[in-house]
């Protein structure tokens, strides 16, 4: 924290260790065509403190998503696939609620389930992002052509005019400046771990995507993570709110009633093809390219 080698500072924690019971939330709309084929969409319930954004953005997201779903089912809407809508607890103590659950469920969520949608932070500003498997990039981007900014604009004119401003950065790669090619189509990134995709993804290969709005968030796990930060900087009407559920709500709905699913198998190997030639580059670099079969993978 700065000071001097004579400024020294005794720090004493208090921890509260106790076996508490945790609680996932789970509703389930039944698909009238394939009702063995799930969709899930999740997000947790849990706060490090008040969780203005982290996660009760999302859980917002989630509840209105969960209103729209109500209103249509009795206009007499039935989703083709089943859907699940997921509140996970314990999320902040090692994704405890989705991982036990996921391990719970494995074989048949093997089986059934379609994809995962995770929304965790929902929004904490005005600029949408999005990480996922590539072959569900150009679901994401269809999706959002269909829902309005607050400016008016679609969520995807105004992320790719950030993309190609960004792009247009004299000092940055084509890399840093957020595109998946050279040409400034916004970057979606690949899916880490810290959030419930996690076990679907990398325990089960359940085809995800994490997404929402993001801005200056300097208030992450902390007392100021509230409402009053909320409504005041984070999405003052919460007008983003209402975006970022019409968004959850358009892609789960297309991957419930779609005829086939949406997936697009050749952005997944052209993403693979350029994984493994940053991969050769490396190699080459470290002089270790003869112990790869470089002609036979890109053949595959």
């Amino acid at each position: 924290v700065g000071g001097t080698d004579h400024v020294r500072v005794h720090l004493k924690t208090q921890m509260d260790y106790q076996v508490r019971k945790i609680w996932n939330v789970i509703s389930r709309i039944e698909g009238n065509q394939e009702k063995d084929r799930w969709v899930i969409m999740g997000n947790h319930r849990d706060a490090w403190t008040f969780g203005a954004v982290d996660p009760n953005s999302g859980s917002t997201a989630m509840l209105e998503v969960g209103r729209g779903f109500g209103k249509l089912l009795k206009d007499g809407w039935r989703p083709g696939r089943t859907i699940l809508m997921c509140s996970w607890d314990g999320e902040e103590y090692g994704l405890l609620g989705s991982t036990e659950w996921a391990e719970h469920h494995a074989e048949e969520l093997k089986q059934k389930a379609v994809a995962y949608i995770n929304m965790d932070s929902a929004v904490s500003g005005p600029n949408f992002g999005a990480a996922s498997v590539p072959s569900m990039w150009r679901l994401i981007r269809a999706a959002t052509r269909e829902v309005k900014n607050p400016s008016g604009k679609t969520v995807y004119q105004l992320w790719q005019e950030r993309a190609r401003e960004q792009s247009a950065e004299p000092d940055l790669t084509s890399a840093e400046a957020g595109t998946d090619t050279p040409v400034a189509e916004a970057r979606i990134g690949a899916l880490g771990s810290g959030s419930d995709y996690t076990p679907f993804l990398q325990h089960l290969g359940i085809p995800s995507i994490d997404m929402g709005f993001g801005g200056d968030y300097g208030v992450y796990h902390s007392a100021y993570d509230s409402f009053h930060w909320m409504s005041r900087f984070g999405d003052p009407g919460f007008v983003y709110h209402v975006a970022a559920a019409q968004l959850w709500g358009t892609v789960a709905m297309r991957l419930a009633d779609a005829d086939g699913l949406p997936f697009d198998y050749s952005d997944y190997a052209k993403q693979i093809r350029e994984f493994f030639n940053e991969s050769l580059k490396h190699a080459k670099r470290l002089k270790l390219a003869e112990n790869l079969n470089a002609k036979e993978m890109l053949e595959a």
